[in-house]
């Protein structure tokens, strides 16, 4: 038996309780349900933020509305290309 592998243990970095996680597994289902478009990563993700951020935080960042709209990362920088190779010599992308 010294050779069996551990059985996996999912990660807890924030240190929830058995109790904690089990109502986190069970609200993260409830939102993956709601929200089916919704990535279940980025559920994960916000439960764990409202959850570990102070209640009035969460409220400033709902009431002024500071995750709305496009991020500030989400512009993706353009440029020109000026070195092509060109792979396959028979492909016209304009026909």
């Amino acid at each position: 038996m010294e050779n069996d592998l551990p059985k996996y243990q999912a990660p807890n970095p924030y240190n929830y309780t058995k109790i904690q996680y089990a109502k986190r597994k069970r609200d993260i289902k409830a939102m993956i349900s709601d929200y089916p478009s919704v990535s279940p990563m980025w559920c994960e993700w916000l439960y764990d933020v409202i959850e570990n951020t102070p209640k009035e935080e969460v409220e400033e960042i709902i009431n002024k509305g500071l995750w709305e709209g496009p991020s500030k990362f989400a512009k993706a920088p353009g440029g020109i290309l000026n070195t092509v190779e060109v792979l396959n010599e028979d492909y016209t992308p304009y026909k």
